[in-house]
């Protein structure tokens, strides 16, 4: 939390964005058949990067081998989003997964035209292989979104009993430009619960300013629900004022 102003007869609190939102399982490819290019491959849904600065976004990546003393190192694929094709041989790593470009956009994502590397230990096989082509890989999916702007935030004023609430909710697009979110929540504490103070609709610039009264000491928060556009997440909260 970072007090913006403090004085007597006025308080000011005011939290940045923490990105979250529930998280699932990406859909498992079909292991292939026969020759030992048999690959499983995993990723979860995930959001490109909020930071304006930052184009690239490492998405975790699990593979393995459908066959017996088939071990799998690493792959290079065909990137496609809903379905078309954005890159062409892409480094997919074990460690890491593969670095997904805001630039490619959102969608589902899926990897096709897989070329394996890695090692053969079965009887009379050649070791390690390189660049082989996987058969037939069943695509993929994982939903890719746009990340929230870390700059989103909440500021809370308290003059006697009245309150302003003060909203900035984007997110990062494609272009690396913020966009304006425009629709918001603010969530009020009570007890251990986050509970809706209220949903506010924000002006194309994703700002608005909400005004109330309380004469009770609260914690408050911005909540941004997610969509198919943008992943959602919430402020963390401030402090009671």
């Amino acid at each position: 939390m970072k007090t913006l102003l403090r004085a007597a007869a006025i308080a000011v609190a005011s939290t940045a964005l923490v990105a979250g939102g529930a998280v699932t399982t990406g859909a498992s490819a079909a292991p292939n058949s026969g020759d030992g290019s048999a690959v499983n491959i995993s990723f979860q849904p995930f959001s490109t990067s909020g930071y304006k600065s930052s184009g690239t976004t490492y998405v975790p990546t699990a593979f393995s081998s459908g066959t017996a003393g088939v071990t799998i190192s690493s792959l290079k694929a065909t990137v496609n989003v809903n379905g078309v094709p954005v890159a062409n041989d892409v480094s997919v790593f074990a460690s890491t997964g593969f670095a997904y470009e805001r630039a490619w956009g959102t969608g589902v994502v899926s990897l096709s035209n897989v070329l394996i590397s890695g090692s053969d230990t079965r009887p009379g096989s050649s070791g390690s292989f390189f660049g082989k082509p996987a058969a037939a890989v069943s695509p993929n999916g994982a939903q890719v979104t746009y990340g929230i702007d870390y700059r989103s935030q909440i500021k809370v004023t308290k003059r006697g009993k009245k309150l302003t609430f003060k909203l900035k909710a984007r997110f990062v697009d494609n272009r690396g430009v913020s966009v304006g979110i425009r629709k918001a929540t603010i969530q009020v504490k009570k007890g251990s619960k986050w509970k809706t103070l209220k949903n506010v609709k924000l002006k194309r610039n994703g700002t608005a300013t909400y005004k109330t009264s309380s004469k009770k000491k609260r914690n408050y928060r911005l909540l941004i629900k997610p969509t198919s556009l943008y992943q959602g997440g919430n402020t963390t909260g401030t402090r009671k004022i």
